[in-house]
């Protein structure tokens, strides 16, 4: 980094003192959390800047799938936490489910939709880190909605198992509201993507030289994947976590 670049970044920084005049007269309280906050997201954005240089440099695919491995996880011990669920038993399923759900489309929007290099790092990271970035939010609401309602409901449950009804159909219902929790949100949104998140993607394409005509494709492609990721990692980690509870036995349980 030159000098001069140095100096526009830092100006570019002070930007920051307007969100932070406004909390320092209106809610001093939360300005340190505001600090924090943006503390973490620049030592976020410069680890993973060294992370996608040292993944290009070396281009391998083997440690570009080592790296979503360990995000997945990571991601998947976030759903976890955040729906306060037992780590334990359910990170293996959720961690599995999160994997393959997002590597599938993930492979479907780089090989077919853009028809790229699919492990190419300067594809595979960011197109990979987008979908999982998405899939991680919904499936808070998707897990978190699932077993919740199974433990409502559980009667429910029950009723139709005692009229015949196998196992895997009768969590039908239950299955239908997480699928709705994370299906209704993202249509209802889809709208508010062309004025927030999508603009930020499209700048990021011009400036790298894409034509306006590719850059509505790679954008296109990240939308469906993202809405597809998302629906079918919620579904095939519920499948897992349905198998793992009635044939893995756990130490303890």
């Amino acid at each position: 980094m030159t000098t001069e670049l140095l100096i526009h970044v830092i100006l570019g920084i002070l930007l920051l003192l307007i969100p932070a005049g406004a909390l320092y007269w209106l809610d001093r309280q939360q300005l340190k959390t505001f600090g924090v906050a943006v503390g973490r997201m620049l030592v976020q954005l410069a680890l993973l800047c060294v992370l996608m240089w040292a993944l290009t440099q070396l281009n391998s695919p083997w440690l570009t799938l080592l790296w979503y491995f360990c995000v997945t996880v990571y991601a998947a011990f976030l759903v976890l936490k955040r729906c306060k669920l037992e780590v334990r038993r359910l990170l293996l399923p959720v961690s599995g489910g999160m994997l393959l759900g997002v590597f599938l489309v993930g492979l479907w929007v780089l090989g077919i939709g853009l028809h790229v290099r699919v492990f190419d790092p300067l594809w595979f990271v960011p197109v990979m880190a987008l979908l999982m970035g998405h899939t991680t939010t919904m499936m808070i609401r998707g897990m978190n909605t699932y077993l919740t309602s199974l433990k409502a409901d559980e009667e429910q449950y029950e009723f139709l198992r005692g009229n015949g009804v196998t196992h895997f159909k009768a969590l039908i219902p239950f299955l239908r509201r997480s699928l709705l929790a994370v299906i209704s949100p993202t249509v209802a949104n889809l709208t508010v993507l062309g004025l927030t998140s999508m603009p930020l993607l499209l700048v990021g394409l011009f400036v790298g030289g894409f034509t306006p005509l590719y850059a509505f494709v790679v954008m296109l492609m990240m939308v469906v994947g993202c809405i597809s990721a998302s629906v079918l990692s919620l579904a095939l980690s519920i499948v897992l976590y349905e198998l793992s509870q009635r044939y893995i036995q756990f130490p303890g349980a």
